[in-house]
Order: structure tokens, then C-alpha cells, then sequence
């Protein structure tokens, strides 16, 4: 789920917290719009005490509640565990993450050495991607 993706904190949706390994399903119970922020309040956890442990922690859907998604899109869950080839067919590495920054999102690579490759998740950078891989349009250094 996207940080954005706020159509999915209405009022009885239920959402899970990872949470040291576990993930806990939280129900929403109220919604406030404060554009462009939200505040939600999850059932059982009307105390801001009780929820301070929490800060920073994920949150997800379950694949069933998951929309389609156009052409072009992707879930970050289907991107983590690639392949990364170049366009010449070189194994560069596999997707180990996915981050999300200001001017869009970032494939974390993880080389063959163990290094890590930070690749833009743009057109101009990416030529493709299958269910098996993804192509990257390599430039000079970006290994």
C-alpha cells in the first residue's frame, strides 16, 4: 500500500500492522480528512499511548482486498524478488526493495557482490518488466 492510497482507511476497513514479525489486523473506526494528511483511529486503540509503540510501522492489505492495478503498475510486493538484467542480458542483481522518495520511487538492487544499486523506478530507466524480471536501461555507473 502507498502512503497515498488513503481510499483505504474507511470507517470498519480492516488494515494489518506489521509489528515485530506479526501482522495485526486493525479495523478502522473513524476517519478525519485534514488535506493532504488523515487521521485514523483503529478500534481498540482510542489511547494515544497505545499507539505511540506503533509509529513508523507498516501497514497492509490483504491480496484479496488488492484493486487492479493499470497497466504499468505494481505492487511493491511483486517487484521485491526480481531478477534485474540489463538490456544486454546481464545479470545485474536482484530487487531486494522498494523506496519510496520525493520524486518517485527507488528499486533497491542487490549485486552479485553484494552491493547495493539504487535504480529509479522511471521509464527512463526501466525497459521492461515481466513477472520474472525486470530490464534496466543501464547507464554508466549505475553498477
Amino acid at each position: 500500500m502507498v502512503v497515498s492510497d488513503f481510499e483505504r482507511f474507511n470507517v470498519n476497513d480492516k488494515v494489518y500492522l506489521y509489528y515485530k514479525d506479526e501482522y495485526i489486523p486493525l479495523i478502522v473506526k473513524k476517519r478525519s480528512d485534514y488535506p493532504p494528511h488523515i487521521l485514523v483511529r483503529f478500534e481498540g486503540l482510542e489511547d494515544i499511548n497505545l499507539v505511540e509503540k506503533y509509529k513508523g510501522y507498516e501497514l497492509f492489505i490483504s491480496e484479496e482486498e488488492q484493486g487492479a492495478l493499470d497497466e504499468g503498475e505494481y505492487y511493491f510486493h511483486e517487484l521485491i524478488g526480481l531478477d534485474a538484467y540489463n538490456d544486454r542480458a546481464d545479470y545485474r542483481g536482484k530487487v531486494e526493495d522498494v523506496r519510496e522518495v520525493p520524486q518517485g520511487y527507488l528499486l533497491v538492487i542487490r549485486t552479485e557482490n553484494g552491493k547495493k544499486a539504487l535504480v529509479p523506478f522511471r521509464d527512463e530507466f526501466i525497459s521492461k518488466v515481466t513477472k520474472e524480471r525486470v530490464i534496466i536501461k543501464e547507464i554508466e555507473g549505475l553498477f
